[in-house]
């Protein structure tokens, strides 16, 4: 992911006043400035890179990166910085996302600046909230890592009858090293055939009956011209075209190298007209050959990865970008 360098300037000016008694100067910034120069954490600076701001309240760019990244794993609607309410303890819970359609509640942990990984005890916290809540599991994301008694307490609450499950998920932001070994593009070649029917050979099959019936009329022995676009019953109503029938039976080939389609259409039933006498076929035998054309192209992901998203069972390794999460609606807690 290419870098950006943001730098901020600050700018005091004060009027003073002459006053007669010596002046003392407070060396402490307005409060708002105070809060701008806090020390940001990686999670911060990439919610600025790609939002454009830093949310007022601390931890409040992990949560709703939290939330955006499953939003765009599961598809479904994900609401955060909820309020919940204990089933028996009547006291509120203030929950960093859920998801609603799956009944799911997420606790977001972005222990990167004191550089240190998610604990048991952190899991035992969700633990707790989760027996009190009217909810199916948990989900804990990390934007570091899990110690082994967080990993072992996790599997333990998928078999424990008396915990709710709870999943474990590392959500951060992604590097060089998250992008090898991962297709980036490919490109497809496309090659169309097409049956090239102005060109093509038929013979058409005749019933024993109506052979008899070409000798005994003399057609046995010079060419006629016959419509064959078209065929009919046994009683000279209009029974099907030709180019409804081949378009419902297309013609057969092989594979991709074969320079004619070759075989036979059976149709029994069907009879060509000639001169107001009816002939029936058992079919009709083609060569049809092959018109070929090719297209090529490029598929790749829009956007650069920033964010690799990780599930301790394996099943989630992905790498989303920029783009995924600008492509979003956030509003009212709500992300669509």
């Amino acid at each position: 992911m290419q870098g950006s360098t943001i730098v901020i300037i600050f700018d005091f000016c004060a009027k003073t006043r002459h006053i007669a008694k010596p002046r003392t100067v407070s060396t402490k910034l307005p409060t708002e400035t105070t809060t701008d120069m806090k020390k940001k954490s990686p999670i911060d600076n990439l919610f600025f890179e790609i939002f454009g701001y830093y949310p007022k309240k601390a931890g409040a760019a992990y949560e709703i990166l939290v939330a955006a990244a499953i939003k765009i794993i599961t598809g479904e609607t994900i609401h955060y910085d909820q309020n919940l309410k204990g089933i028996y303890s009547k006291t509120n819970y203030q929950v960093d996302a859920i998801n609603k359609s799956e009944n799911k509640i997420i606790e977001a942990k972005d222990y990167t600046i004191q550089n240190k990984k998610v604990g048991r005890p952190d899991l035992q916290k969700l633990q707790g909230a989760l027996s009190d809540l009217s909810v199916n599991s948990g989900i804990f994301a990390s934007a570091t890592d899990y110690t082994r008694p967080a990993k072992k307490y996790s599997e333990s609450s998928n078999e424990n009858l008396m915990q709710k499950e709870i999943e474990l998920y590392q959500i951060r932001p992604s590097t060089v090293l998250d992008e090898k070994g991962r297709i980036k593009s490919f490109e497809i070649e496309m090659i169309i055939l097409t049956h090239d029917f102005d060109n093509a050979k038929y013979a058409c099959n005749w019933t024993n009956e109506a052979i008899q019936k070409i000798i005994d009329n003399g057609f046995d022995k010079k060419t006629i011209k016959a419509r064959t676009d078209r065929f009919y019953d046994k009683n000279g109503k209009l029974n099907e075209l030709l180019s409804q029938f081949t378009y419902e039976n297309q013609p057969i080939h092989s594979n991709m190298e074969d320079e004619f389609a070759i075989g036979c259409w059976l149709l029994y039933g069907n009879h060509i007209k000639y001169e107001n006498q009816l002939y029936e076929l058992k079919g009709i035998e083609y060569k049809i050959p092959f018109k070929k054309s090719s297209s090529t192209f490029t598929i790749e992901s829009d956007g650069e990865p920033v964010i690799l998203i990780k599930s301790e069972d394996k099943k989630i390794n992905k790498l989303i970008t920029d783009k995924q999460f600008k492509d979003l609606v956030i509003n009212d807690k709500q992300i669509n």
